[in-house]
């Protein structure tokens, strides 16, 4: 079996592969009571597949065939499936079975959708097929599992050493992490360094904020916490207005779906270049505010608010 993504968050959907091969059945077919589910980390169940699936004998080979025959319909798998046939335990020694199975193979999509409020931490799937009143067991056991996670943070005193951040691993499981410190450079450039680590289950763990921007990044870097305390929201340029700039200097800013333009004179044009996503409200001039509530208003800046 397969899970996209191995990492998810709350209120996030799972999609669960699961592959039916019947290619060693010659000559008998077998119809097993099948049962895909997933366990939450306090033990409840939700099944998402019981039925009987039919696998059918395959057609015996031809010895003299000249040219191979079809024998299966084709099957449009993701990448990300055959990426995860290359990662995992014990799978590497089985690529060769593995991908010829693709092919052969009968392949179920089931999707689990997180509640809003479901518990953190490791979910297993179940994987049940039933034959004459055997029980087996999927073959990817080890790795059929995903993670549900959340990570916060709080703001402690500041000490004389600078100001910190403290990050707190809501999940009882290890949580992979990354820490990225934003600085400016020249001509609107910017330079960034990079930590990486593991928060334990439940850790709590002072960070140094380093620059004047940092973020956290965690769910395999889909999740993005500024960690800056008391932060308002962001702005950013809409990015679906074009801009347009003449020999001139004038500046115009042109919808796509309306035939009008709006030209810039000095403070608004100031206040768009501003607007990159990275501008607070915090750092305006009273002026500029005034100015930055006109653009929200014309739907030509808008306002961001990354989880916090």
């Amino acid at each position: 079996m397969s899970i996209f993504p191995k990492r998810t968050v709350q209120g996030q959907t799972v999609t669960i592969h699961w592959n039916f091969n019947t290619s060693k059945l010659t000559d008998f077919h077998v119809l097993p009571w099948v049962r895909i589910g997933v366990r939450d980390p306090k033990g409840n169940v939700t099944m998402l597949f019981e039925e009987h699936v039919l696998g059918l004998p395959h057609e015996p080979e031809e010895p003299k065939a000249e040219k191979p025959k079809l024998k299966y319909l084709n099957k449009n798998l993701p990448l990300l499936l055959l990426a995860d046939y290359l990662s995992g335990k014990h799978k590497k020694e089985k690529l060769i079975e593995m991908l010829e199975n693709i092919q052969s193979g009968r392949h179920y999509y089931f999707t689990f959708h997180v509640p809003e409020n479901a518990p953190l931490g490791k979910y297993e799937l179940i994987s049940e097929i039933h034959v004459n009143g055997e029980l087996r067991l999927s073959k990817t056991a080890a790795d059929d599992f995903f993670f549900v996670e959340k990570v916060s943070c709080r703001w402690p005193e500041q000490s004389d050493n600078g100001k910190k951040a403290l990050l707190i691993n809501q999940s009882p499981e290890k949580t992979p992490v990354k820490i990225v410190h934003c600085n400016s450079g020249e001509e609107g450039k910017i330079t960034t360094s990079v930590q990486v680590f593991e928060l334990e289950g439940g850790e709590e763990k002072e960070i140094p904020l380093v620059s004047p921007l940092n973020f956290l990044l965690y769910n395999e870097e889909r999740q993005v916490i500024p960690l800056q305390e008391h932060s308002s929201d962001f702005f950013v340029r809409n990015q679906q207005v074009f801009t347009l700039t003449k020999t001139g200097g004038e500046t115009y800013l042109i919808k796509k779906e309306k035939d009008e333009a709006y030209q810039l004179d000095k403070g608004y044009k100031t206040l768009w270049q501003k607007a990159d996503g990275f501008l607070q409200q915090e750092t305006l001039e009273k002026e500029e505010k005034v100015l930055l509530e006109e653009m929200l208003a014309e739907d030509l800046i808008h306002s961001l608010s990354f989880e916090k």
